[in-house]
């Protein structure tokens, strides 16, 4: 009898084991992948979030577009993108430790904290604006009467907020010739810019896109100039995307990574611009129609930084007076 009921309770240990194996050969193997990164895939993603600081405009394309095709997940990298409202703030978040990645900033402020703090700050990326890509203009209303840069004399000029655009403009007027002590310019935010001019408040808008494509798409709104940038610097580099050396130090082969994305993004941009517009109105309030035909800011991959055109520009800035001390550019880059 006791060998009867020891060969019993084998036989129903023996069964309990097979069903185990069976349940657990039924529940799908992305199970624990799952729980870790909350997505149904084998891919392991990093532990560290990257928080990636950017402006919600159209030259935060690169992430957009990054976003969209899914180049952080294939490099299993856990990302937060933090909206931010200016070039300022998104230096001083990455500077505090509060961002890891700036997606496009204005370089000057960059620059002024490397003149005080050098070396807490890397560039990876730089704009490349030029006579064919003009990302800025100065246009004029419709009915104005103003046909040359010797007309501006007596105006008024908006331009974006900040003493660099204000700087710079009055820099390229007077190598034109044009007394800008008759001139005056006023900081306007991009929001009320075109209200500003169509009402009358200014004479001229020293404009940047998508807002030049929006004003003449609209017919209320004419060019009156070109790219101030492009001919005072014929690939202007004064967007750049950063990232933080303490990242870097603390973080190498996940810093490695987020930047390969970008210069994935930048590959994608440049191949294939048709598609890349298309994204722009799931992240940006514009029309297609604008997206369509507004002036893209090209942004260069890591590897292809034009360090020539950089310290023209960091010259230029000197010369000017936004910056109170010369900037040696030499180890200002990160390249995976």
């Amino acid at each position: 009898m006791k060998h009867r009921n020891a060969v019993l309770v084998g036989l129903i240990l023996c069964l309990i084991l097979v069903i185990s194996i069976g349940l657990w050969k039924l529940v799908p193997e992305s199970t624990s992948d799952s729980i870790i990164s909350g997505k149904a895939t084998h891919r392991e993603y990093s532990e560290r979030t990257v928080k990636i600081g950017y402006l919600p405009i159209l030259a935060s394309l690169p992430l957009y577009v990054a976003q969209e095709n899914g180049y952080f997940d294939e490099q299993g990298i856990r990302v937060e993108p933090v909206i931010l409202q200016s070039s300022n703030q998104l230096v001083d978040a990455l500077v505090r430790g509060d961002i890891d990645i700036v997606v496009e900033s204005s370089a000057v402020p960059v620059l002024i904290v490397e003149t005080i703090d050098p070396g807490k700050i890397k560039v990876f990326s730089a704009s490349d604006i030029t006579p064919e890509t003009p990302f800025d203009s100065l246009i004029i209303p419709k009915g104005s009467q103003l046909s040359s840069l010797y007309d501006l004399e007596g105006k008024k000029i908006g331009v974006f907020p900040g003493s660099t655009a204000t700087n710079l403009l009055k820099s390229f007027l007077k190598d034109k010739g044009v007394d800008v002590t008759e001139i005056e310019f006023i900081q306007i935010v991009p929001p009320t810019q075109l209200p500003a001019l169509y009402a009358g408040t200014i004479d001229v808008l020293h404009s940047y896109e998508p807002t030049t494509t929006i004003a003449l798409e609209s017919g209320n709104a004419k060019k009156l100039y070109g790219s101030v940038y492009a001919e005072q610097l014929n690939h202007n580099p004064q967007g750049v995307a950063l990232i933080s050396s303490k990242f870097i130090a603390e973080n190498p082969t996940l810093a490695n990574k987020v930047v390969t994305s970008f210069d994935k993004a930048s590959d994608f941009i440049e191949q294939n611009e048709g598609k890349a517009r298309l994204i722009i109105p799931k992240y940006v309030k514009l029309d297609q129609n604008v997206a369509d035909k507004s002036v893209l800011l090209y942004m260069s991959r890591s590897d292809n930084i034009n360090k020539v055109a950089m310290k023209k520009y960091v010259d230029m800035l000197y010369d000017v007076g936004e910056l109170k001390t010369r900037v040696s550019t030499s180890a200002l880059y990160y390249v995976p």
